[in-house]
Formats: structure tokens, sequence, C-alpha cells
């Protein structure tokens, strides 16, 4: 059975390029796991990896999609991302329009 969905989430990830975050924002969509995914970039990323201090362009991809759908869109990122350690933070909305509330949790 189905869980039903009374709040909203809003994730974030990074991807080397606009085509693989493009791809990824619809493919999300299109499986009805979020609601509405934005690509947006290029973002310019310092941080460390493996000893060294790096910058990177990258494009971020922002999700909105309803709470029940949580561990579905993790794994669904996860296991398309093309990082060894992919970025994915989610919080819950906690100031929402009802009308904008509606509809995301009443997508798919």
């Amino acid at each position: 059975m189905d869980v039903v969905a009374k709040s909203v989430h809003i994730g974030w990830t990074t991807l080397p390029s606009r085509e693989e975050a493009d791809r990824l924002a619809a493919s999300t969509v299109e499986s009805g796991l979020a609601a509405c995914a934005q690509v947006d970039g290029p973002i310019r990323s310092h941080y460390t990896w493996e000893g060294e201090i790096k910058a990177d362009e990258e494009w971020r991809v922002t999700f909105k999609y309803a709470s029940n759908r949580e561990a579905d869109l993790q794994t669904w990122i996860l296991s398309r991302h093309p990082y060894a350690v992919p970025q994915w933070i989610a919080i819950d909305a906690v100031a929402i329009s009802p009308a904008y509330q509606a509809w995301i949790l009443g997508t798919r």
C-alpha cells in the first residue's frame, strides 16, 4: 500500500553538465517521482576531493516532490548519478502556498 503524502520536500543535487542535469530532471518528472525539477547554472563549486582543493563548473537540479516519494527519488537519483559521491540534500518545505502544495501532492 502506498503511503499518502502530507508534505512537500525539496531536494538538490549537482551534475557536471547541462545535458546530464536536464536528463536527470526530465526522467524524474516523467517517472512521477517529482512534480517539478528545475535546472540552474552553471554554478561554480569549490570543494576538497581526495585531499586536493578543487573548483568545477556544475549544474544544480532542484526537485519538488511529495514526501512519500523520498526513498524512491533518492534511490533513482543516486543510481543514475555520474559522481562517486553524489550530493543529495533534502528538506521539508515548511512554508508553502496551499494551491502549490495541492498541485505537488496531486501529481502522480
